[in-house]
């Protein structure tokens, strides 16, 4: 019996993980929002912190085996661990693309969900040619 509860226990911790790292992704991509507005010599040293503190929030979900996935310019099916919050605006024959993720999904080693992600989606087409023009500026 002390093994399940062990388990459950276990189950609680890697939950706990999950709402961290999403905490943390949505702040990170703040972060860096903010950091690209500054001066370039400053963007450099807070890039590094950036960098810093990703490395040491991927080593927290190897030591857990965990993966925080972003889905961002991949092809959407429904078979994702993720949420898309505008699937609503689109035909059942529209082809999609994950356009921004505003939550990552968190996942075991072995493949199991802690933690779906919240994505948006645009049409294919649509997406390609945005990503396209902005390549060319």
């Amino acid at each position: 019996m002390k093994f399940k509860k062990d388990q459950q226990k276990n189950v609680v911790t890697l939950s706990t993980i999950a709402e961290f790292v999403v905490e943390e992704y949505r702040f990170m991509r703040t972060y860096a929002s903010a950091v690209n507005k500054l001066f370039p010599e400053e963007q450099k040293r807070y890039a590094s912190a950036y960098t810093y503190h990703d490395g040491k929030v991927r080593e927290l979900l190897e030591k857990f085996n965990l993966k925080a996935i972003s889905f961002n310019g991949q092809d959407y099916d429904e078979g994702l661990p993720v949420t898309p919050l505008n699937a609503d605006e689109f035909e059942a024959a529209d082809q999609l693309v994950v356009e921004q993720t505003f939550e990552p999904a968190i996942i075991t080693s072995e493949g199991n969900i802690i933690r779906q992600g919240t994505v948006s989606l645009a049409r294919k087409e649509i997406h390609e040619e945005k990503n396209t023009s902005e390549d060319e500026e």
